[in-house]
């Protein structure tokens, strides 16, 4: 059964074609009615609609404007019109966009369902041809699952093959492994420090990469009883699967290892002058238990937050509190980001439980809770920096990035400066993107906030999110109390008064950077908001700086 929702201002309508039209028999369930286009808008993000029946002329938002956001935003496939005899004008303009067909009032109930069968046919072709496509995808990535790369992901991450299928698959795709002892070490590239950053954004990390993979083929050929295998698990993490070449007791196979990743490391930070560090798990006397060396080197690779990093940590060197109480794992540092970008009031939570792991995991000791917490900050800022570049054109963070946190005197120093960084992300995602469960309105703010350095007009927004210029105007104001306009101009001042606080920009400059074409207009605007022109604004902040 397909879905079907109508919208009509008129009530009358709305209970004829419920009363009068039997939707089961016509393949249709009858999941919801809209009295305007914005309650249909409402409704269609909360239920999965097949068929959209709607009157074309109505008050708030007409059927052209509905149809427009269902296109833009694919909230459903097919619609049909219902319309008076002198609205045929703007039928056909909503056919014309591509609605489905239509049906005149008053309407003719054999017509209307000529029509709703049209619809059901052109649904079961779709899932028809659908299913077909699954079928044929399914084929084909079951022709790429063996691929060597997917066949050590699978065995890294624990996946089991049957003995006979795994001796297949070693010969078929040449895969060097044997059925013997097995090691895994975990190499991270750059550790995304501020150069790796650097070089992620100017495309030249596989450049790197690439050398560091270059480098260990090399180092290899001097471990002539070693063989290897590399996967690439993420950006910059690469893990090395090690073998012996023949048969050897365990603990002189450990200690070759141990001598691999350490000529690995000192040639990676000498040759491609780069941050690493390598976890490495124990060793495994059969090829089977791969995954839990695979485990303890991520395992390893997580105590960087409180041992360092840059350096090769082996989980035959921790001892059994260590191992036992292993730090939170990386998915926790990006929920806490969603949560931070979301407004959920979940996030300071979470940065306490967080915290309270770290401080656990250093077993109180102050110079490894400050460490740890330092690198925790590091990695938020990372992932907000990576995903969402604009909280630093809105915000000064530098109070936060240039903090010594070995000066610190207690614990709870770290951690009530730990949570103020967290809240302080809050209040910027809080203030500038206002709204989060309205598409629409959502869509908007961080359209402006990704293109603070553009003219941004209100016909260019509307254009961008496919509705009426009027329409948009109420909606933003309903939703979030303030002016659209109001809101663009508050986005680009507050990062015109950091790129001014920053000393080195020129007025004219500040202006083009926001994308004024006048930059005596951007200076009315700028005195305006703030009380001052550029010029004293900068002045201001200058003789603050002195003073302090």
């Amino acid at each position: 059964m397909f879905s079907v929702m109508i919208v009509d201002d008129d009530p009358k309508i709305l209970d004829w074609l419920k009363s009068e039209i039997d939707w089961g028999s016509l393949g249709f369930n009858l999941i919801c009615l809209a009295e305007d286009g914005i309650d249909a808008l409402h409704k269609l993000n909360q239920n999965k609609i097949d068929l959209v029946i709607t009157d074309i002329s109505m008050p708030k938002m007409d059927g052209i404007e509905l149809y427009n956001s269902i296109k833009e935003y694919n909230l459903s496939p097919f619609v049909i019109y219902l319309s008076d005899p002198e609205d045929l004008p703007h039928v056909k303009q909503g056919l014309l966009l591509g609605a489905y067909g239509y049906a005149t009032k008053p309407i003719d109930k054999k017509s209307l369902i000529e029509v709703i069968e049209s619809v059901h046919e052109r649904l079961m072709d779709i899932k028809r041809e659908k299913e077909k496509d699954k079928k044929i995808k399914e084929r084909f990535e079951m022709s790429l699952s063996f691929s060597r790369e997917k066949i050590l992901n699978d065995l890294l991450r624990g996946k089991g093959f049957p003995h006979e299928s795994l001796n297949y698959i070693i010969d078929e795709y040449d895969i060097n492994l044997v059925r013997e002892i097995v090691q895994v070490g975990i190499i991270e590239v750059g550790n995304f420090d501020a150069s790796t950053k650097e070089l992620i954004k100017t495309g030249k990390f596989e450049e790197l990469l690439n050398r560091v993979r270059t480098i260990i083929a090399d180092i290899l050929v001097q471990f002539e009883g070693l063989s290897c295998n590399m996967v690439e698990m993420d950006i910059g993490v690469i893990s090395v699967i090690l073998q012996p070449v023949s048969r050897v007791e365990l603990s002189e196979f450990e200690e070759e290892t141990a001598d691999f990743f350490q000529e690995v490391i000192k040639e990676i930070q000498q040759n491609a002058n780069v941050r690493v560090t390598i976890g490495v798990g124990e060793a495994c006397i059969k090829l089977r238990d791969i995954s839990q060396s695979y485990m303890g080197a991520k395992a390893a690779l997580r105590h960087k937050h409180i041992l360092g990093g840059n350096r090769v940590i082996h989980m035959r060197q921790l001892d059994i509190n260590e191992k036992q109480n292993l730090l939170y794992p990386a998915e926790r540092e990006k929920l806490l980001v969603e949560y931070i970008m979301s407004g959920n009031d979940s996030a300071v939570k979470l940065a306490e439980k967080m915290f309270d792991d770290i401080a656990v995991g250093a077993e109180n000791n102050l110079k490894r809770i400050a460490f740890a917490a330092n690198q925790l900050m590091f990695n938020i800022s990372h992932f907000i920096d990576m995903q969402y570049d604009f909280i630093n054109k809105l915000y000064d963070f530098r109070k936060f990035n240039n903090v010594d946190f070995l000066e610190f005197k207690s614990k709870e120093e770290i951690k009530k400066f730990f949570i103020l960084f967290v809240n302080s992300l809050m209040s910027v995602v809080r203030e500038y993107l206002p709204v989060q469960n309205n598409t629409l309105i959502k869509d908007a703010c961080e359209y402006v906030l990704n293109n603070i350095d553009q003219e941004i007009t209100l016909a260019r927004m509307a254009d961008h999110l496919n509705i009426s210029k009027n329409y948009f105007c109420s909606l933003f104001k309903q939703e979030t109390g303030t002016n659209f306009l109001e809101y663009v101009t508050k986005v680009k001042m507050e990062w015109a008064k950091l790129l001014l606080k920053e000393g080195s920009y020129k007025t004219y400059k500040v202006s083009e950077m926001l994308g004024y074409r006048e930059a005596s207009y951007f200076s009315r605007l700028f005195r305006k908001y703030t009380g001052f022109s550029p010029a004293e604004y900068k002045r201001q902040i200058r003789e603050s700086q002195d003073n302090q």
